[in-house]
């Protein structure tokens, strides 16, 4: 009976059961539609990781300013050191960058004790360091916490920096608006007094408009409505070529005229042109307070717009460097109240330039 039943079974299917072609390619189609809906999902929940990861990173960056202000009674300032060694040329600050007196803070007390701050951070031409520098080892030590994981240089500083190869840094502190701005609306003197937050001095020469000392009591408009730090891109380039086809946020261009607005500065930024030799070194080192290297920002251009600068001071601090992120559609800013924010590309201007001025009378809040 049970051969009869299988003779029976055989009978019924002639064939071998399985995909015809069609089917297949329906399956197959089906299964790519899946992915393609899929891949921006992922890229989404990455791109968002990512950005949280560095808003932590600031985070960090943030309560150790706040601890080394509570230790100092001031914020750490803009550079620190002996300056350029002999011989050196110009913009060869050869300090190091107010990242380095945090370290401690943020448990990088091994690595803060590996610099000789009596030492200038550079060889004979003091924006260079070569790796037989006493330093080359802690300028080259890669610390995480300063590198958002969104933007990822090309590790090979050498060639503008020297053979030390010192480590890329994302993040740059407030330096609030250019020395001979007049402000939003020509209210302010210029040059004016230093109103950002993380504050400019220059170690070797005094400065009529830097300012030493800040601390948390001369935020007149408010900690929770005056940025700290936020991200800053990182020059990869190594050639002119290779910075004139890389992203043109990195390319600084040249500002002839100091005392105007800041949206004159702006309109002037839009129709002028680019310097190598100043966008070359942006963000290669954290550890160096060289302007050129970019260790603060200002609130001129709204996030992710052109970069530039004055010929004329930029030893002094004014370098025009743009907030800049790789996060779509803007960047995050740490308050000095510690909080973090995502700004967008298109906020107001006037809410821009507010909040990177700790005393201008204007009490603008980036959560609006």
């Amino acid at each position: 009976m049970f051969r009869d039943i299988e003779e029976n079974n055989i009978a019924r299917s002639p064939h071998p059961q399985g995909f015809t072609l069609v089917e297949l390619l329906v399956v197959i189609a089906i299964i790519g539609v899946l992915v393609g809906m899929l891949l921006p999902a992922v890229q989404s929940v990455r791109a968002a990781a990512r950005r949280t990861t560095c808003a932590n990173n600031m985070r960090q960056i943030a309560l150790a300013v706040h601890s080394y202000e509570s230790a100092h009674q001031r914020f750490p300032v803009n550079q620190i050191g002996p300056g350029a060694a002999s011989g050196s040329g110009g913009y060869a600050s050869g300090f190091y960058s107010w990242l380095v007196p945090v370290l401690p803070q943020l448990e990088q007390g091994n690595l803060y004790n590996g610099f000789d701050l009596r030492r200038s951070n550079g060889d004979a031409d003091g924006h260079r360091m070569s790796d037989t520098h006493p330093n080359a080892s802690a300028a080259s030590t890669l610390v995480d916490v300063f590198l958002c994981p969104s933007d990822q240089p090309n590790r090979n500083n050498a060639t503008i920096l020297g053979s030390a190869n010192p480590a890329p840094g994302s993040y740059a502190g407030n330096a609030g608006w250019p020395s001979y701005a007049t402000g939003i609306s020509g209210e302010r003197a210029a040059p004016g007094a230093h109103n950002g937050a993380i504050p400019l001095v220059h170690p070797s020469q005094n400065v009529s408009w830097h300012v030493s000392k800040i601390g948390l009591n001369q935020f007149s408009d408010g900690t929770s409505n005056t940025a700290l730090l936020s991200e800053r891109l990182i020059q990869s380039g190594n050639s002119a070529a290779e910075i004139r086809e890389a992203d043109d946020r990195l390319r600084s261009l040249h500002i002839l005229e100091r005392r105007e607005t800041l949206a004159e500065i702006v309109d002037q930024m839009s129709s002028s042109h680019a310097h190598i030799f100043e966008s070359a070194h942006i963000g290669r080192s954290w550890s160096s307070g060289s302007p050129l290297v970019a260790p603060t920002y200002m609130h001129v251009q709204p996030p992710n717009s052109p970069i530039g600068h004055y010929n004329t001071s930029m030893d002094e601090g004014d370098f025009v460097i743009s907030a800049s992120s790789r996060h779509p559609g803007g960047v995050n800013v740490a308050l000095v109240d510690g909080s973090i924010q995502f700004v967008s590309d298109s906020v107001s201007k006037e809410v821009w330039w507010a909040v990177g001025s700790r005393d201008d009378g204007r009490v603008e809040s980036l959560s609006n």
